[in-house]
């Protein structure tokens, strides 16, 4: 294991727990901007549960409209929120509030797909070997959803104006912890033979977008690494998503719930960057590694 991504990962994590979205607080609070509720679930619906942090809210949140657009009219998305590390899937096992919320969900035997994020605290300390709280998630949606889908997201790094150009931001980051990741949804497959279970990164975007940036290769959509959320690679400090990074990322958001191909898609007409290609190639990326 390489000690300064270990390093680095824990530095990551413990700067998301003192995060200004942070949220210890169990059950739906309105601050956590959660979606939806477990007695809108409806039987007819290709029903989605993201829970975890705000780096990967926005997606979930988004996915509903593109699904839809997209011919996907059955697309419902619900989300459990909790800001920060609050977010990882131990954090919100060992909630009582967010915890029986999302049993809540799993209880009504109709959610289709079910989504966690990195990461743990356990998945850092055991050298991102294991992760309990993922496979008590996993064994309850089972029970209650024999058919259901379990995916794994991979976020990006945060506090991005840390580092001092693109390369610099993507050493040692979640591109390294990938594989990881990878590994551990592998043996998760082997205690849940019959049920998909598939990891995808949109966190990758985030250094493209950075790369891309400042190659100049984003001029006319984007002029600020930090900013005014339309026109910005990221929105503040901590390093939530600009539109273009929201956009961008709902496409692998697409393509592993629904298999949607970037490319497929019609042009995003709002940019000048062609925005599918970008998805497109960090899939290819992905598949390869």
């Amino acid at each position: 294991m390489n000690k300064k991504v270990v390093f680095l990962v824990t530095i990551l994590m413990v700067t998301i727990s003192l995060s200004v979205c942070l949220s210890r607080g169990g059950g739906n609070s309105g601050n956590d901007k959660n979606m939806g509720s477990p007695e809108e679930v409806k039987a007819e619906d290709y029903n989605v549960l993201y829970i975890g942090h705000s780096f990967g809210r926005v997606f979930a949140e988004t996915l509903q409209d593109y699904a839809h657009d997209t011919g996907f009219t059955d697309h419902a998305q619900y989300i459990e929120m909790s800001g920060g590390a609050s977010g990882a899937p131990d954090a919100l096992w060992n909630d009582n509030g967010h915890r029986e919320n999302i049993k809540d969900y799993l209880d009504t035997g109709e959610i289709d797909v079910f989504i966690m994020i990195c990461c743990s605290i356990e998945f850092m300390e055991s050298d991102f070997q294991t992760d309990a709280a993922i496979w008590n998630f996993t064994s309850y949606a089972v029970e209650k959803n024999p058919n259901i889908r379990i995916g794994l997201a991979m976020p990006w790094k945060d506090f991005p104006g840390d580092y001092e150009n693109a390369s610099e931001y993507a050493a040692n980051s979640t591109l390294d912890i990938l594989p990881y990741w990878v590994n551990l949804s592998q043996d998760l497959r082997v205690d849940f033979p019959n049920n998909e279970i598939f990891t995808f990164h949109h966190g990758a975007v985030a250094y493209e977008l950075r790369e891309m940036f400042e190659a100049g290769e984003l001029e006319g959509d984007v002029n600020k690494l930090q900013g005014w959320k339309p026109n910005s690679v990221f929105t503040d400090e901590k390093g939530h998503a600009g539109q273009i990074m929201i956009d961008t990322g709902t496409l692998i958001w697409l393509h592993a719930v629904h298999g949607v191909e970037p490319l497929d898609m019609p042009e995003f007409t709002q940019w000048n960057t062609d925005i599918r290609v970008i998805a497109d190639s960090l899939l290819n990326e992905e598949n390869q590694e």
